[in-house]
């Protein structure tokens, strides 16, 4: 009866053990994606479009994105809120009033610097390849 329950206890304890691994690697991508950070593109969603940002990834999984787009010398501003979150080292990303999350590989460049490269978009851009980087302000 003891080494039934010894080796429950065991293998309790390594499936539990491997189950961490991979939320591990999950929650120190989040943890290093966490704060403020800014970025622009141009040219790179949508043709004649510059576009500028600073995003701020809560701890919670929620954020908020400010961006400036400028097109033909007319500027605009938007806010942008949400819910993010890491599942299988890739960063997911969907906004208030939109289906769809949009899937990144995301690359940690170093400890300020991050670069996305799009998966799945949940809205048509005219680069199929889009990609970008980012900027830690903290």
């Amino acid at each position: 009866m003891k080494t039934k329950l010894l080796l429950l206890t065991l293998a309790s304890f390594l499936l539990f053990s491997f189950i961490s691994i991979k939320t591990s690697d999950d929650d120190k991508l989040k943890t290093k994606l966490t704060g403020t950070w800014s970025g622009s593109e141009e040219d790179n969603q949508i043709r004649g479009v510059t576009k500028y940002w600073i995003q701020i990834r809560n701890k919670n999984g929620t954020y908020i994105l400010m961006y400036t787009t400028i097109e033909n010398c007319e500027v605009e501003n938007f806010v942008e809120k949400g819910k993010w979150w890491i599942k299988d080292g890739l960063f997911y990303e969907a906004y208030e009033g939109k289906g769809n999350a949009d899937v990144y590989a995301v690359e940690v460049l170093d400890a300020n610097n991050l670069k996305f490269k799009a998966k799945e978009l949940s809205s048509e851009f005219d680069n199929k390849e889009y990609e970008f980087t980012e900027i830690r302000q903290e």
